[in-house]
């Protein structure tokens, strides 16, 4: 287990049907106020009130906000490493339509818990609760190693620059798409539409994906594209 999720707190589980959907209702409640108050102006009376239940209930489930807050974000955080994440079957190399197609689908997910995913952001970045900053930490760190092992395989199989840095190069484009998605998304007036959605993701997957393998020749001829490597298939999920 990393440290990071050594600093979190263990989840209080209900013990029976009727606890669980208590404490699912407490978070639905929770998500709604948080994402609409933000985590200073959030209290336990607002959750309690949202959720039409009793102060007992929630300590029943939940120490505090901190901890009811960490239960809604860790749910969200995975459904984007696992929107971002390549399927079966698919090549190792990729290709650039593949890149595309997985960045519109993690940005699509990032837009839809914008509001929550910037408050964990912010409070971890102001230090003042470490429960948020491990869990950024960990989560970040997460995507980076992915990415580094993908690199570190694709340089072995010849795919790639050798001078290329794995941890360097996955620090660089992660933190392209943290910052297009905190600027375009989380700080946004409004949520973005589809439309919209699709042409950051585009143009980011292409930038990300053409600093790994280079710009595709523009003035090549037809029948002149490169012949993908049968070697290079992927384990599946990489």
């Amino acid at each position: 287990m990393s440290n990071a999720h050594k600093q979190m707190p263990e989840p209080m589980i209900p013990a029976t049907a009727k606890g669980a959907a208590m404490r699912e209702r407490l978070l639905t409640a929770a998500s709604a106020v948080f994402g609409r108050k933000g985590y200073e102006s959030t209290r336990v009376e607002d959750i309690v009130r949202a959720a039409k239940t009793s102060y007992g209930n929630f300590y029943r489930h939940f120490r505090n906000k901190d901890e009811v807050l960490l239960a809604v974000l860790q749910p969200l955080v995975d459904e984007l490493y696992f929107a971002s994440r390549r399927g079966d079957g698919s090549s190792f190399r990729a290709t650039e339509a593949e890149f595309v197609e997985n960045t519109i689908a993690y940005l699509k997910a990032y837009a839809r818990h914008r509001k929550l995913l910037r408050l964990m952001r912010e409070a971890a970045a102001r230090g003042e609760k470490s429960t948020f900053f491990a869990l950024y930490q960990s989560e970040r760190s997460r995507f980076l190693r992915r990415t580094a092992t993908w690199l570190t395989r694709l340089q072995s199989l010849g795919e790639i620059d050798k001078e290329l840095e794995p941890e360097t190069a996955a620090e660089a484009l992660g933190g392209m798409m943290e910052q297009i998605a905190y600027i375009k998304l989380d700080l946004a007036a409004r949520a973005p539409s589809g439309e919209e959605i699709e042409l950051i993701g585009t143009h980011c997957a292409k930038i990300w994906y053409r600093g790994v393998f280079g710009a595709p020749q523009l003035n090549a001829g037809p029948g002149s594209a490169r012949v993908e490597n049968s070697s290079t298939r992927a384990a599946p999920g990489i």
